[in-house]
């Protein structure tokens, strides 16, 4: 969770030039998930070779797969349906561009059918918002354009407001199929609109939510790449949903601000809830939740949206467990119908993972799974319960192996049946052995979540460690049998040294103003983790690796910082690919690994100084065409940092020019990553070597400089 805190942000103005502070860093160790770039890292014991274990895994037909269209989009939104007393979606429209955009964007309201030629030429694109009221006179026109706009490929909001005059409610009821069918997702408004405050400040939240969710980097299987949409972060080591089993949602907000402690995630049990088969109140049901959560949330991931995160945004596991499944909706073919129906809903409600269980029509399963890996940002968890019987070990793991989904599943969870305490890792070991056989097979090596169903299986619980189910405390009842907290687990797992309190520190030399310590142990203590935190400051890199804290098995690894970011090199192990590039390690992560018949320690060493720079600017500028892109970075200075900045404008797809008061420094860095050094950030001078002569003859001017 608060890996995705890792970075400053940057402010962000109207100004043209963006100036840079990177001012701290989280070490990247947060719920026991040690982070790895996704491309690569020398092994320096190896000659230079790149460690293809330390890689991403990715599915062969990967290519051939076309993941959420909305990311990056350069096309406006539409909010479409009826709009009632509040006028609801023209107000969301003004302030969705006001919060999110305020000196850019405009609201189309009431669009003629010119508007689809004007999108088509880019006259109207993001962050624009078209609104399609029906409620306006010429409704059905304003129908016709709005399935012309979404055939173009907008993202298409269906604002449902329920509280309607008489003949716009029956209008809306002889539409809805067609506002369904024209728009990915939904809002639902009761009286909201009317009512104001912070009931309607939630609304408003919500699109924002919904938008920033379907521009979200799509979510790959077997990724390990750092990023928000990431399974191995969303469902890693020593994270939990917790299970809600109220009939009415409502019900859960006197227990919210206890739960919200110690989970990552809610699992949305729609089998469980009384309007189990309504499609407005499911998805206004999940709003509810997240706004009972929102001002309680502790130790849930950022998400990242028009150069700012939403930090309030409780997860939701969205599932309908069937009664084949140890659930309670219908299992007979309309039951089974009906539940892709839902799990529909829940994409439409923008939910962070939605459980898919494996044993159902596969031509229902491969459409659903298609159309959210082309339309949609949310993470799979295939899932399997076997009950009142118990499976062989083969069985089980060819159950993790189906859970898997053929590869497009980013979780699998499989819960198992035993006759007898003696097989209470049956569950765990068959997980293991799926994913061996996943990365011996080259498919994507998935978050495995495997349990035991019932008190006998409480054991499984501890033993699992990526995304358990838990109840809470304050709970009055549990929703599974063998249900723990959070806390008992945690407490078990230290207990038993499943994890074990690892010591971590900062490195650097007169490092007594540093917070690193407090900002740590507050990340630890939030995660439940038994880790410590603390200075180590010495005057060489010399004291530190031959001190007792470096020789320490319990040492985890540490920040670096001035003056060690190189002379700590020649005793790390393997380097990242941009510690690499940038000659400077700011991150040491110690990993025990097997070699032959012997565990050894393996120091890795990373650069995290380049991502500070690199995800805000990603969000506000994304990534630009290399071969194509007309848009400069202006780096100043010679330094580390400026060696981190000249490597995310490499990542960014930014032309890069370089000025430094030593010449021969700002040389180095365009002899490292390319670009120009120019000899003054002058108009124009008599040599030529000024920054304006130098724009000039590339056809640009300082408005193409777009970060400094």
């Amino acid at each position: 969770a608060i890996q995705n805190k890792n970075y400053l942000s940057i402010s962000e103005g109207t100004m043209k030039l963006h100036y840079l502070v990177v001012a701290f860093r989280l070490l990247p160790i947060t719920l026991g998930f040690v982070s790895q770039p996704s491309n690569g890292w020398i092994n320096r014991s190896q000659g230079g070779q790149t460690c293809a274990s330390s890689l991403a895994a990715s599915t062969a037909s990967e290519a051939e797969i076309q993941r959420n269209i909305f990311h990056d989009s350069d096309q406006p939104i539409m909010l479409i349906g009826f709009s009632g007393d509040g006028n609801e979606l023209e107000r969301l429209a003004d302030t969705f561009l006001e919060e999110n955009f305020p000196n850019k964007g405009q609201a189309v309201k009431t669009p003629n059918p010119d508007v689809i030629e004007d999108v088509l030429s880019n006259k109207i694109g993001w962050p624009d918002v078209i609104v399609v009221d029906l409620s306006k006179q010429d409704g059905d026109a304003l129908m016709s354009t709005g399935k012309k706009l979404y055939q173009s490929g907008l993202l298409s909001v269906f604002v449902n407001v329920a509280d309607l005059a008489t003949e716009a409610k029956e209008r809306q009821i002889m539409l809805e199929n067609d506002l369904i069918a024209n728009s990915d997702y939904e809002l639902c408004i009761k009286n909201e609109g009317t009512s104001g405050g912070s009931e309607w400040e939630h609304i408003q939240w919500e699109l924002s939510r919904l938008v920033a969710r379907a521009r979200l980097t799509p979510a790959v299987p077997g990724s390990k790449a750092p990023t928000t949409n990431t399974a191995h972060l969303t469902m890693g080591e020593n994270t939990f949903f917790l299970s809600l089993s109220f009939p009415e949602i409502s019900k859960v907000e006197p227990y919210v601000e206890q739960m919200c402690m110690d989970v990552d995630a809610m699992e949305y049990r729609t089998d469980l809830l009384d309007c189990r088969d309504s499609r407005f109140d499911l998805i206004y049901g999940m709003q509810l939740l997240r706004r009972y959560c929102r001002r309680h949330v502790v130790r849930v991931p950022a998400l990242p949206f028009s150069g700012q995160v939403l930090e309030d945004v409780m997860p939701i596991v969205y599932t309908v467990r069937t009664q084949n499944q140890a659930g309670t909706y219908p299992d007979d073919d309309a039951g089974i119908a009906k539940m892709f129906d839902m799990l529909e809903w829940g994409l439409r409600g923008g939910v962070e993972v939605l459980d898919v269980e494996s044993a159902w029509d596969k031509t229902k399963t491969d459409a659903l799974l298609s159309l959210a890996e082309e339309r949609y940002s949310s993470q799979i968890l295939g899932s399997h319960h076997v009950v009142g019987q118990e499976v062989s070990s083969e069985e089980a793991v060819r159950l993790f192996q189906q859970c898997a989904l053929d590869g497009r599943a980013h979780g699998a969870k499989v819960v198992l049946s035993i006759e007898s305490e003696k097989k209470d890792r049956m569950a765990h070991e068959a997980a293991l052995l799926a994913s061996a056989l996943a990365e011996k097979e080259g498919k994507p090596v998935i978050p495995n979540v495997s349990l035991i169903l019932g008190d006998v299986g409480k054991f499984s619980r501890v033993v699992n460690l990526p995304f358990t189910p838990v109840t809470h405390e304050s709970l009055p009842f549990k929703a599974a049998p063998g249900q723990m907290t959070a806390s008992e687990i945690m407490a078990s797992r230290v207990l038993m040294k499943i994890v074990r309190g690892r010591r971590y520190a900062i490195l650097g030399h007169n490092i007594a103003y540093s917070v690193s310590p407090q900002m740590q142990g507050a990340a630890f203590q939030a995660t439940g983790l038994p880790h410590q935190y603390g200075r180590a400051d010495v005057e060489t890199v010399e004291e530190f690796v031959n001190s007792n804290f470096f020789a320490d098995p319990l040492f985890g690894g540490c920040s670096v910082t001035i003056p060690h970011k190189q002379s700590i090199i020649p005793y790390v192990d393997v380097m990242s690919d941009a510690a690499t590039a940038i000659g400077s390690v700011n991150t040491l992560i110690a990993k025990e690994e097997i070699d032959g018949d012997e565990a050894k320690r393996v120091i890795y060493g990373d650069n995290t100084d380049w991502r500070g720079i690199f995800n805000p600017l990603e969000r506000q500028l994304g990534v630009q065409e290399k071969e194509t892109s007309e848009a400069f970075a202006l780096i100043l200075g010679g330094g580390g940092t400026a060696r981190a900045a000249g490597y995310a404008a490499t990542q960014l797809g930014l032309k890069r020019i370089y000025y430094n008061r030593t010449p021969s420094k700002a040389a180095d860095l365009a002899e490292t990553f390319g670009g120009k050094v120019i000899g003054s950030l002058s108009q124009e001078d008599e040599d030529g070597e000024c920054l304006g002569s130098y724009l000039a003859s590339e056809g640009a001017s300082a408005s193409n400089i777009r970060v400094v």
